[in-house]
């Protein structure tokens, strides 16, 4: 664990700029991963603080939407992007040849537009059942686990594409222990803000993120980078509905 690697971490999961220098190998890539869970709470800190400033200007549904904006410009909108190309993948493609093309394609169909419209209606709708006191454990939770579950997708499972290609740094960088490691940070990160009830909630995560898993091994032979964005997307909105349930 480095800073450096905490400055990669932060680059790639949000629209910080990084250096025109920096080196994406799997070595470097794997340990910037390991800081994921902690670039999510610091986004989830920053929403939280837009949410404060917000409510004190505009009704709750007004600032709802504004943080899912905020959300959107924090990271650039990209796990949305990899969400409407894995749709669009899974759903247009026949066999696994089709669908790694698919994904390849810069153009979208109207059921991956559909899908990414209804996971910003579902994350709205989620807030607006949560109390003033239940947000910041929510948008902490949503944030940190999602990107936590990232790295357990990345870890354990195989890339679907050849070698060389943009996203297998992030796929093939993930070693064991830079996992463990992401695990113990993200039990801290996770109790602190959310106690209990937020260790079930990731629990409820890493069960289904494995599910998830499976299911594009299946049909994919592994992942892509794509397909880990998609986990972060789904997730957001999983930990919203469970902060609704639990």
């Amino acid at each position: 664990m480095t800073v450096d690697g905490l400055w990669r971490a932060i680059g790639v999961l949000t629209v910080y700029p990084l250096r025109e220098t920096e080196s994406w190998t799997p070595e470097t890539v794997g340990s910037a991963m390991v800081y994921y869970p902690l670039v999510g709470t610091l986004i989830g800190i920053s929403l939280w603080m837009l949410y404060v400033l917000l409510s004190a200007l505009f009704a709750p549904p007004i600032v709802h939407v504004l943080l899912i904006a905020g959300l959107v410009l924090i990271t650039g909108g990209l796990h949305l992007n990899s969400l409407a190309n894995t749709v669009d993948g899974l759903n247009r493609g026949h066999s696994r040849e089709d669908i790694l093309q698919i994904l390849k394609d810069i153009h979208v169909g109207t059921i991956a537009v559909a899908v990414v419209m209804l996971m910003v209606l579902l994350k709205y709708a989620c807030l607006g059942q949560l109390s003033g006191d239940e947000v910041l454990t929510a948008l902490i939770l949503m944030a940190t686990l999602s990107r936590y579950a990232m790295v357990q997708m990345a870890c354990f499972s195989p890339y679907a594409l050849a070698s060389g290609s943009l996203g297998e740094p992030f796929v093939r960088g993930v070693r064991h222990e830079h996992f463990r490691t992401t695990l113990l940070l993200t039990f801290l990160l996770v109790w602190g803000f959310g106690g209990t009830r937020g260790l079930l909630i990731g629990c409820l995560v890493a069960l289904a993120t494995l599910g998830y898993q499976a299911y594009c091994v299946r049909r994919l032979g592994g992942i892509t980078a794509d397909v880990l964005g998609a986990t972060n997307e789904v997730n957001e909105s999983l930990v919203l509905i469970l902060m609704t349930m639990v």
